[in-house]
């Protein structure tokens, strides 16, 4: 190490105060002393120690912010969850409800889990559809939705803007806590966003609209209130996933088969039901005929799937089958 390097390591100990964030911002930036990254360090590690992934004040999630990708607003708060602070029970249609775990405060996820730009209302509960600051590159991160879908989107704010008419302050409405009608309306916008992305073809995004229209629906139930306009919401936008092979995963593919199941069934629709049933006895026999070629296939994934489905047809008439 030369006089330079030893200098530079010397000013980041007393700048830093911390043997481990001296080695990692000589890792990351090398031994050249720029105080903006010294800054950029000390608010990474101020993050993780105060409500931060790392952090143990007894709030089960940590802010991060992010950058809007339509209108470039900074400083969006978004609210991830840390890691295990919740234990998650599922709903029929495989929503997941949260439960804390001590020291950790309560909280339903579900309410804070859609990120809403306060400018240009573009809302998504994937971070990644922002921009998104790297501390160890030093630089910022691109959305991970294509130039196409964003500039769409940007010809799509008034539209926006008209699923919430009524509202004016934005910021406002959707900070947290949140009311339990702009949590709803995060996850419309986070639809309409979701439906533009289709339009464009974009892989999985009739499956992520049916998925949020399902956390409308339990936080519609959860309220007592009427689910079922939701619930067929996602079930058209599943099935259109469905039709369009989204999902590459078989795995997958028998989940949300037995969620287009479970649908129908909750919905009266029992012909509708036993198709999608009958699908997955489909891919049975498939698994069944290429299990006796290939020992290594098997049959256990789709068969817990049409168990489960089964169970429920064989309930079907039980009044308290969809109290849950």
């Amino acid at each position: 190490m030369g006089f330079d390097d030893k200098l530079v390591r010397k000013k980041l100990e007393v700048l830093l105060k911390d043997q481990v964030l001296v080695e990692r911002y000589l890792r990351i930036y090398g031994p050249k002393l720029d105080m903006s990254n010294v800054a950029k360090l000390k608010a990474f590690q101020a993050a993780a120690t105060n409500g931060g992934p790392e952090g143990d004040n007894g709030e089960p999630t940590y802010h991060i912010k992010l950058k809007c990708p339509i209108c470039n607003q900074a400083d969006i708060i978004c609210h991830e969850m840390k890691a295990k602070c919740m234990t998650l029970a599922f709903d029929r249609f495989l929503v997941p409800r949260y439960k804390p775990v001590k020291p950790f405060t309560a909280l339903n996820y579900s309410l804070v889990a859609v990120t809403v730009c306060p400018s240009c209302l573009f809302a998504s509960p994937d971070k990644k559809d922002f921009l998104t600051f790297s501390v160890q590159a030093g630089s910022e991160n691109k959305s991970q939705l294509s130039p196409y879908v964003l500039d769409e989107l940007r010809k799509r704010v008034e539209a926006r803007k008209s699923i919430i008419a009524g509202v004016s302050d934005f910021a406002e409405y959707f900070k947290v806590p949140r009311s339990q009608a702009a949590s709803i309306n995060a996850y419309k916008l986070a639809i309409h966003r979701a439906q533009v992305e289709a339009t464009l073809e974009t892989p999985l995004a009739w499956y992520k609209a049916g998925m949020y229209s399902l956390k409308i629906a339990l936080l519609t139930r959860d309220s007592g209130k009427d689910d079922e306009p939701m619930l067929k919401e996602a079930a058209d936008a599943l099935a259109k996933s469905f039709r369009a092979s989204e999902l590459k995963v078989k795995e997958l593919e028998y989940q949300l088969v037995y969620t287009l199941a479970t649908l129908y069934l909750r919905l009266g629709e029992q012909a509708q039901c036993q198709a999608f049933m009958g699908v997955l006895d489909k891919w049975h026999g498939e698994q069944d005929k290429e299990s006796k070629i290939d020992p290594r296939v098997t049959t256990v994934a789709v068969d817990k799937w049409i168990d489960k489905v089964k169970d429920m047809w064989t309930d079907r008439d039980d009044p308290d089958l969809w109290k849950h």
